[in-house]
């Protein structure tokens, strides 16, 4: 099972050694930095779940670190050790964002429930009433999970954004999130307490796009049999999220364009002007800008869209935050199908992180699902679709050094399938691609003895 990582930050080498070796002991994944410039530099890379630093350290002292944690690792979770207490400076850190404020000497048995307790706590700001009370501990940004430096930059725009009522556009590949990008806008402003709609532009036939968008009146066209608001009029005073926007056609793009500086819409069949206040929020999986160069999309509408954009990282960019997910969605379908699949295993877990997710979030969580429902009570690699293993065998057989001949690369790949099917030949043969009898074959011209495997 993944364990929870810990940062300790402390320039007392002795007692961040024992409170290294104390947490070690109650089963968490414990690192240490001597310092605040080492610290930051090792979160540039690295993923922790909670940060435990001194408050008084040469160069660089604690303060420092909360505030600059605050800004670059906004879902990151921070408690203050201090040999100094007083109440001003309690307040100056919990202010900073630290979660909790120790005094030196530190009691181990109180660290310890502190330590539990923070991790237990939710990373977000503000989480839906209806989550789960489990599910709510795994996610570290409102309904998010991740804890990278490429997520972190995005939840500290997200914040930046939120309280202002300026058009956002949400670029990134299909299947990274961006829907609940919109939401977290959405929960964080002053309009949390009014509708949020949300809308596939893709998915609606381009000639129906305008009446989902803006309603009808009945009989404007065939099939109106009464009159329909709109999702403008539905999101009033609340925000209209509208993804895959690249899909609207150009006179619905100039319907759009019209309500953004105006504020107002006119529903199909009608000229009655509707005053609506609407906070908008885009997504596209397309290159806006080549859309534009093709004459599919307007660039007035473009700049007038893209006044901030959030642009969403590919899960190959964020690996580090794939053992999260995978326990979020194992947790989830747990409690969906009623199952009870208490860890993945750590070969299944290596595919995971090796594969390179071209699906992103949303194909990772269609394979836990599956997973999931097939296990009995551990996630193995017999539970994984074959292309994982393709992930992995790709991964390590570019890691050969140039000049490798053909004939061994053929010869490494047949014996890291085997090895990754326990020697099942029917399965490696399905995976390579060829049939068992060729199979044979080459295990024959290798002189490979698949008993030794």
């Amino acid at each position: 099972m993944e364990k929870n990582r810990i940062l300790i930050i402390d320039d007392d080498e002795n007692l961040r050694d024992g409170l290294i070796n104390l947490l070690n002991l109650q089963g968490y994944e414990v690192s240490g930095a001597s310092d605040g410039k080492k610290a930051l530099e090792m979160l540039e890379d690295q993923v922790f779940d909670l940060i435990i630093t001194d408050y008084k350290m040469q160069e660089i002292d604690g303060m420092s670190i909360l505030r600059t944690i605050g800004k670059q690792f906004p879902a990151m979770k921070v408690i203050m050790i201090t040999g100094f207490g007083s109440t001003e400076h309690a307040v100056e850190a919990m202010q900073a964002g630290a979660l909790n404020y120790i005094l030196k000497p530190v009691n181990p048995q109180k660290l310890i429930q502190i330590v539990e307790d923070s991790i237990a706590t939710p990373g977000a700001d503000i989480i839906s009433k209806d989550s789960n009370k489990s599910l709510r501990k795994l996610q570290h940004f409102q309904e998010m999970v991740g804890m990278s430096k490429p997520m972190q930059e995005v939840y500290q725009k997200i914040k930046e954004v939120a309280p202002t009522d300026i058009p956002v556009l949400i670029l990134g590949e299909s299947g990274t999130g961006k829907e609940l990008v919109s939401r977290a806008i959405h929960n964080l402003s002053s309009r949390s307490e009014g509708n949020f709609v949300a809308v596939n532009t893709g998915g609606i036939p381009k000639d129906l796009i305008a009446s989902e968008l803006f309603g009808h009146l009945k009989g404007a066209f065939t099939g109106a049999i009464s009159d329909k608001k709109g999702k403008f009029e539905e999101a009033h005073q609340g925000s209209l999220f509208l993804d895959e926007i690249s899909t609207m056609s150009i006179p619905v793009q100039i319907s759009l364009l019209r309500v953004l500086e105006t504020n107002v819409i006119e529903r199909v069949g009608s000229t009655r002007p509707i005053k609506v206040d609407v906070r908008i929020v885009c997504a596209s999986n397309e290159n806006l800008q080549e859309q534009i160069r093709q004459q599919k999309f307007r660039e007035d509408l473009y700049y007038r869209l893209n006044v901030v954009n959030i642009e969403l990282p590919p899960l190959r960019k964020r690996k580090q935050d794939i053992p999260y997910l995978v326990k979020y969605f194992r947790t989830l379908f747990n409690l969906e199908l009623n199952k009870n699949i208490a860890e993945v295993s750590s070969d299944a877990m290596e595919l995971f992180k090796n594969y390179s997710w071209p699906g992103n979030i949303r194909e990772l969580r269609n394979v836990l699902l599956r997973a999931v429902l097939t296990a009995q009570d551990k996630i193995e690699v017999k539970h994984l679709p074959k292309e994982l293993t393709h992930g992995r065998l790709n991964s390590e057989v570019i890691t050969l050094r140039t000049g490798t001949p053909l004939s061994e690369v053929e010869k490494i790949m047949i014996l890291q399938t085997l090895d990754a099917v326990k020697g099942n030949k029917l399965r490696a043969a399905e995976i390579l691609g060829i049939t068992r009898r060729s199979l044979y074959n080459k295990l024959d011209d290798y002189s490979i003895d698949t008993k030794k495997l």
